[in-house]
This record gives C-alpha cells, sequence and structure tokens, in this order.
C-alpha cells in the first residue's frame, strides 16, 4: 500500500419515504425570559415593555389545565412542547409523524402594533435559532413565520427579512383583529407571500383583550368561545372570496388551521347561491365561490367533527372531498390532540392525500428525509 493515506468516504444517509406530515404543532419557550431575550431594543430594556410582555408573553394558554396534554411536560421541566428534543420523540418518535410544522403561539395581539411586531420578530429568531436549528439535526422541524397583522408595513419587512429562509415555509396572521382577511390592509402582504410561494396560515390566538370574543361580543365561558372558532374563520373566507383576494393573487394559498371542516361545506353552497343571484355587486368575483375554496383554501383535520352517529361523518364525504380539501393535524401538545389513528374515519381513498401529499404539494416539501436519529 502507498503512503498516500485514502480516506474513507462517510456512507450515503438511507432515505424514508415521509408518510405523515403535521401541519399544527406548538412550540413553547421554556420561560417568558426565554423569548424576551430575543426581543430587540429598546422592547426588551424598557419597565413598561417588561410589563406587557409578561401579559402576552406567556407560553401556554389561559385555559382549563392549560389546555395541555399531561404526558407532555418534559422531564427536565418547563411547559409543554418546549423541550425539543422530549416533543421529538412524542411527535415523531411514539406518533410516527415525519415533518412536524411549528406554529408558536406565543405572540398576542396588542394595543401598540410596533411592540406586537417586535415579538413576532423575537418569536421568529427564537424559532430558529433553537427548534429549526440546534434542535432540528434530524430536519423535520418547519415553521410558521410570525407577523403583527395591525401593521402591514411591519409584516412585509419582516417577511422579507426571512426571504428565502428554507425552513419557514409559511406565514401566520392573527384571525383575532378588527378587519376581515380580505381587505385591502392586507394586500401587499399576500402580493408578496404570493411572489415568494408561501401559505398564508390563520390560526386561533387568543390576547388577555380579546380571549373570549365571539362574533356579537364577549362570552362568558371558554367553552362557548372554543365551540365558535369555525364562525371567525368564516368570516375570514366570505371576506376572502368576495373581496376578490383570489382572483388578484392567483397564486394565493390560504390554510384554516383549528377552525373544524365540516362547516365548509353548507357555507359554499350559500356563496355560490348568492353568487349566482346578486355577484354583479362584487364584479372581480369572476368564478363560483366554491371553485376559489378548492383551488385556495385548506383546513386541518383538528378538531374534527364527532357527530353522535359516527355515520353521520361518513354522509358529510358524499358533500365534501376531504382528499382534496384537507390536511393532517395534531394540535400537540394540546388536550384535544389527535393522533394519526384519527384519520381511519376518512374514507379510505383520501387518507394518504390527508396524512401525506396535501402538505408536501401545498408547501413544497420533499417527499423522502435522511435516516437520521432524533437525538
Amino acid at each position: 500500500m502507498s503512503g498516500t493515506q485514502v480516506l474513507e468516504q462517510p456512507a450515503e444517509r438511507q432515505m424514508i419515504e415521509v408518510s405523515i406530515v403535521d401541519i399544527d404543532v406548538h412550540p413553547s419557550p421554556r420561560s417568558p425570559d426565554e423569548l424576551r431575550s430575543y426581543v430587540p431594543d429598546p422592547w426588551r430594556t424598557t419597565n413598561w415593555s417588561n410589563e406587557v410582555f409578561n401579559a402576552i408573553g406567556s407560553p401556554v394558554y389561559e385555559a382549563p389545565n392549560k389546555a395541555q396534554r399531561r404526558d407532555s411536560y418534559s422531564p427536565v421541566g418547563g411547559p409543554p412542547c418546549s423541550d425539543p428534543v422530549f416533543s421529538a420523540k412524542q411527535l415523531f418518535g411514539e406518533a410516527g409523524v415525519d415533518y412536524g410544522i411549528l406554529i408558536p403561539l406565543t405572540v398576542r395581539p396588542t394595543a401598540n402594533p410596533a411592540h406586537e411586531a417586535a415579538v413576532c420578530a423575537a418569536t421568529n429568531m427564537w424559532l430558529k435559532d433553537t427548534w429549526l436549528s440546534k434542535y432540528n439535526k434530524h430536519g423535520r422541524y418547519y415553521g410558521a413565520l410570525r407577523v403583527s397583522s395591525r401593521d402591514t408595513d411591519l409584516a412585509v419587512r419582516e417577511i422579507e427579512k426571512w426571504a428565502g429562509d428554507e425552513h419557514f415555509i409559511e406565514v401566520m396572521l392573527n384571525p383575532y383583529t378588527d378587519t376581515p382577511a380580505g381587505q385591502s390592509r392586507y394586500h401587499p402582504i399576500y402580493e408578496l407571500v404570493s411572489r415568494l410561494g408561501l401559505p398564508i396560515v390563520l390560526h386561533a390566538n387568543r390576547s388577555p383583550g380579546m380571549r373570549l370574543l365571539s362574533p356579537v361580543g364577549f362570552s362568558s365561558y371558554f367553552f362557548e368561545h372554543h365551540s365558535l372558532y369555525s364562525m371567525m374563520y368564516a368570516d375570514h373566507l366570505v371576506s376572502l372570496v368576495f373581496e376578490g383576494v383570489f382572483e388578484k393573487f392567483p397564486n394565493l394559498k390560504v390554510t384554516l388551521v383549528e377552525g373544524g371542516f365540516s362547516w365548509v361545506v353548507p357555507l359554499a353552497w350559500r356563496m355560490d347561491k348568492l353568487w349566482e343571484e346578486i355577484g354583479s355587486e362584487v364584479p372581480n368575483v369572476k368564478r363560483r365561490p366554491s371553485e376559489y375554496i378548492r383551488d385556495h383554501v385548506r383546513l386541518s383535520t383538528q378538531p374534527i367533527e364527532e357527530p353522535p352517529n359516527r355515520r353521520d361523518l361518513v354522509d358529510l364525504w358524499d358533500l365534501m372531498d376531504p382528499g382534496q380539501l384537507l390536511m393532517f393535524a395534531t394540535d400537540y401538545p394540546h388536550w384535544d390532540y389527535d393522533a394519526p389513528r384519527e384519520i381511519g374515519r376518512f374514507p379510505r381513498e383520501a387518507r394518504q392525500r390527508i396524512l401525506r401529499d396535501n402538505a408536501l404539494d401545498w408547501y413544497n416539501l420533499p417527499s423522502t428525509r435522511p435516516d437520521v436519529p432524533l437525538a
């Protein structure tokens, strides 16, 4: 053998076909202080800011049992889903999920949109630095970029800052706003995300002042509020369609997460009927509303409607195409978590599209992943 040393080449990693994509995972900082450390000045250092941040920066819901699965608390401490390694074991190891899309709920609407935008910026930097980098050697975490829904200019700047980052694959707008999502103030955001190929995601994200807001005022109980998520999403969807947003931005994609899905069917019927009769009021709407929904909107499976007679759920599939409209979600680590086995309720021919294909297409994700240990 010659004196020249031959370096052994590393073995090529085995690739695994993706089977399950979870579009709704909620990571938390270990404490408000962890997230606060990423908040840019002057917001991080002012006493006023710290007081406001304490009001909105809690990494867990203020709801019964903190709205968390009791087995989701990490052995090393901290709130549920604040330990990326332990969460990976539950989500990827036990549940069998291949990709988890992270939607942090750390940002609450505030009276000061600049401060809200600063917390959004901090959330994005924290998520990138931890879950999407340090704890993402396996490459199975992706993230939603948080932006302020109340200041379009600040939202656009934050999106531009992260444009091209492979780990941020959608942009979240908070649906608790004073303006329906179709109105013109949001259009610069839609123009930018359409150009970048990033879907918009709407996800319930209460604030201290709006925590139990319903379409007709404030509810008395969390129970009421939780039952009405679909009404909020319906308002935004009708606005998006009849303001002509999908006609103006033909590449825009909108994901509605954690609001149920059966309500879309009768709403689409009603929208189609009204468009046929009084559609002249909205000349920018050139197609049937149900067609815009089919082409531009996707909904999460969680929470799955559970009628007393489960046969009624089967009958629903005759009225909608679940393999077209739905993407799988666990809502990990919350109390109403849905395991992948829940997809067994859906028609057999739709299950693969719901569990995998729709999300791979919607987010342009690779269909295979490296076989890398979780820790």
